[in-house]
Parts: structure tokens; sequence; C-alpha cells
């Protein structure tokens, strides 16, 4: 079993409390418990500036220096979330000095692209890497286009792959795929626009608030009014778990933790009814 937890977390918490939180809550809400041991990677944003940051607003740190290292003493290791959907030379420029810095045995960076994919074999080969969620893999085609390119060690699967039980089971090499263990607002997302906008923010090419202070990344469900691709409102979606021993007895091994964070995981959208009581106790 390989847990990739992640490190999105506030910075004054120091990653070992963090993911003290993880194991506890994952113990206390699901079928499955986990060491420091089963975990192959933390992910999350460093101290340094990048473009290529994907998934999170770059400038949002949420790993210090202080808690790599002490990562790397357990002998766990860093994955860089470089999945902004927007690559060029300029933008990788501007990004070499962080992969230089992170460039080690065990660690691994989260790409979107595969030209960043192309040219971090090229020049950083020690890095493992990981095909984000972001690219929303969901088709046979799609998965083998991912697979023959031999770029990417591992895969990880878009939230609502984990219900398509027939598709996970014609994977052939399930060792490469990661699935996700609980559940965030793209699990539901019907189209998400904010990967577009953040992708933008982080490269530059949008700024990240208006002239009143708000922010300028979409979503699908507070800018477009879009409906989620399903409610189920008897869900506490922030401490939800999928059934781990289902996807372990289809031959799965590499799962992926979002943070139990109702904040970070934005589960107040997940519900239909604005006056649902699992909405109110998040307190949005």
């Amino acid at each position: 079993m390989n847990i990739s937890c992640s490190a999105r977390k506030p910075w004054e918490f120091h990653i070992s409390d963090w993911l003290d939180f993880e194991k506890s809550h994952a113990k206390i809400h699901s079928n499955f418990e986990f060491e420091y041991s089963d975990v192959d990677y933390v992910f999350g944003q460093t101290e340094e500036a990048s473009p290529l940051w994907g998934g999170r607003i770059g400038t949002r740190s949420s790993l210090t220096r202080v808690d790599v290292y002490w990562l790397y003493d357990k002998g766990i290791g860093l994955k860089l979330p470089l999945s902004n959907k927007i690559f060029n030379d300029d933008v990788y420029k501007d990004s070499k000095s962080l992969l230089s810095n992170y460039h080690r045995e065990g660690n691994s960076i989260l790409v979107a692209t595969h030209k960043l994919a192309e040219r971090v074999r090229q020049d950083f080969p020690k890095y493992e890497i990981e095909i984000s969620a972001v690219v929303d893999i969901k088709t046979e085609a799609q998965l083998v286009k991912a697979t023959e390119s031999k770029l990417f060690d591992t895969i990880v699967l878009p939230i609502c792959m984990n219900d398509d039980i027939d598709f996970l089971k014609n994977i052939k090499d399930k060792d490469q795929i990661r699935l996700f263990m609980n559940a965030e607002c793209s699990y539901t997302c019907p189209h998400k626009v904010c990967y577009g906008t953040i992708s933008q923010i982080n490269n530059g090419r949008l700024e990240s608030v208006d002239e009143n202070g708000h922010t300028l990344m979409k979503c699908s469900h507070w800018d477009l009014g879009m409906p989620r691709t399903f409610y189920d409102d008897d869900v506490d979606w922030a401490n939800f778990y999928f059934d781990k021993s289902k996807f372990d007895a289809l031959g799965f091994s590499k799962y992926k933790l979002v943070p139990s964070w109702a904040s970070t995981q934005r589960t107040n959208i997940m519900y239909k009814d604005p006056n649902n009581v699992l909405y109110v106790q998040q307190g949005k």
C-alpha cells in the first residue's frame, strides 16, 4: 500500500502534525489505517515561486523547508504539484531552479502536460512522474495514450472514476494507477473550470484578484451556476471515505488522500439543500 498525502495545510502546522491528523481521521472514519512507512509521497507547494504550480493558487505555500527535511529524514518523498495546464519554454525556464532544488531519488512531480513530462525526463531524471487528475482521464483511449507514452510512472484518475467499477476492472497495469481515498468538490463537479483559471493565474496570464479584492478563479458552481453531477445530502462529505478494501480486491495499491478539512475540500457546495444539517455543520 502506498498513500500519497496532501500537505495543503495552514503553514503554521508542522507536516508531522498534519500527517498525524490525516492518519487519525482515516482510522476513525474509514476501514483502513496507515503508518508513515505507508506514505510514499506528501504533496504540496513549497516556498519557491513557480508559474507551473497547479491545483491551487501558487501564492499559498504549505510546505516549509523544515517540513521538507522532516519528510526526508522519515524516508517520505516530496511530490511537487506542477500540474499547470499551460506549458512553454519561458515557464519551464522560470521553474528550473525549483526543479533543481528537489531533484533527488524518492521525489516526484505531478504534471498535466506531456511536454513538461518530456522535459523533466530529459533534464531531471531522478524524479518519478505522475500525470495529474487535472487531466481528467475517463476513457480507455485516454488511459492508453498516457500509458503508451512511457512518460508516467503513475496515473492519477479523477475521483469520479472510483464509481466506474467496470472501467477499473479492465485496467491491465493496476500498479500504475492511483485512486482517491476520499472526496472533495471535484468528485461531483460538472466542468472543472477552476483548473483552467488557476493555471492562468499561476502562469501570470490572469490576476489573482480584481480591484475589489475578489478572486478571479472561476468555479462551475459559484460563478457559472452549474448543478453538480449528482447530489447525496445524506452523506457527510467532509468525513467520507471510499471502501478501500473493494479497490484492494481489484488489485490496486496506490491511493491519494486529500485534506479532511471542509474549507479545503469545499464540501459545502456538494449539497443540494443549503439548509442541510451537514452543510450547516461545516460553517458555510
